[in-house]
């Protein structure tokens, strides 16, 4: 019977550990004397916690979604895109020492997700200092171009607003002469797609077709920047010259940042440019911001009772040791 109880305890004390690790905590379990161990329980979601952080920073309140964030890690500490989120919310609040505890955290969890955190951290950081202009940059290096789409009129030809960027993407390519150009936009209308369109539009109009690049897949910014980075990424390419309009610009450079690509220059329309002559404050930065963490596939939502995707490689021997103290707890000293 001593065998039986104590094989019963370790199992408990294993689902116990898998529950901490994963998200779902059991509230208690407490030993009747050296009989059995008879579980009562609580479980707190840490995924509904989780997506209610999620909504909160949608809607902009960022101290409730942390707040929520807090639950979660405090349920399942090794909840990777948690610690994540809290690094680049708690740097919207301006909460230095917040960002670099969870990034210090993250580092040693999941160094790859580190690094995309502190890529939309600075990604945004730089994105709202963008203040739109016209004027084509020299800049050095080998940076790519990379002319955003825009929807397309019903027939299949170019707004003028696409026409317009185009236009600011040619300019720059008579700047950067040895620069590679990607169009990048979907979305077809009438059997044709916004980089088919600008592509044709560049070629008649003087630039080589060797150079172009066409994306023509994506049909958001989120989908413009992922699909853009994939290309690229073939290549080893990580430098972009940003091409679009004034008001899509800082949405645009953050998205990209978040990929892991640098956005080492940027040239827009002349369309309202006035309207973004200042920086973008730090209270308006949270659009961006989220739309940043959707581009890097941060999960927007979690099942009900889903384990997250990023937990750290546990090992043959880690639950093992976590039941072995939790049955010290249990106060099961014997052996036999």
């Amino acid at each position: 019977m001593t065998r039986v109880t104590r094989r019963f305890k370790l199992a408990a004390a294993a689902t116990v550990a898998v529950a901490a690790i994963g998200g779902g905590v059991i509230g208690t379990m407490p030993v009747l004397g050296n009989h059995d161990v008879v579980p009562v329980a609580t479980t707190l979601d840490a995924s509904s916690m989780y997506n209610d952080a999620q909504k909160k920073f949608a809607a902009g309140d960022v101290a409730g979604g942390l707040a929520a964030l807090k639950q979660v890690v405090s349920m399942a500490p090794a909840d990777a895109e948690a610690i994540a989120l809290q690094a680049i919310w708690s740097d919207q609040l301006g909460d230095s020492s917040g960002v670099q505890g969870a990034l210090s955290k993250l580092s040693m969890m999941n160094p790859q997700l580190a690094t995309i955190a502190r890529n939309i951290i600075s990604g945004v950081e730089a994105a709202a200092k963008i203040v739109p202009d016209t004027t084509p940059k020299t800049v050095a290096g080998r940076p790519t171009i990379v002319i955003l789409g825009y929807g397309l009129n019903g027939n299949g030809k170019m707004a003028p607003e696409l026409v317009n960027r185009v236009r600011a993407g040619k300019a720059q390519a008579e700047v950067s002469t040895t620069a590679p150009i990607v169009v990048t936009g979907g979305a077809p209308k009438s059997g044709v797609t916004e980089a088919s369109a600008m592509q044709k539009w560049l070629v008649d109009n003087g630039v080589d077709a060797s150079r172009i690049t066409t994306e023509d897949k994506s049909g958001s910014t989120v989908a413009n920047a992922q699909n853009t980075a994939a290309i690229l990424q073939r290549t080893g390419v990580r430098d972009i010259i940003l091409i679009t309009s004034p008001n899509h610009i800082r949405r645009a450079a953050a998205d990209f940042a978040a990929t892991g690509l640098r956005v080492v220059g940027t040239l827009t329309t002349s369309t309202e440019l006035s309207r973004y002559a200042a920086t973008l404050p730090k209270e308006r930065q949270t659009g961006i911001r989220v739309e940043a963490t959707r581009t890097a596939k941060i999960p927007v939502s979690r099942q009900p009772g889903a384990l997250p995707q990023n937990l750290p490689d546990a090992g043959p021997g880690l639950i093992p040791e976590i039941g072995g103290k939790l049955l010290e707890l249990l106060g099961t000293g014997s052996s036999k």
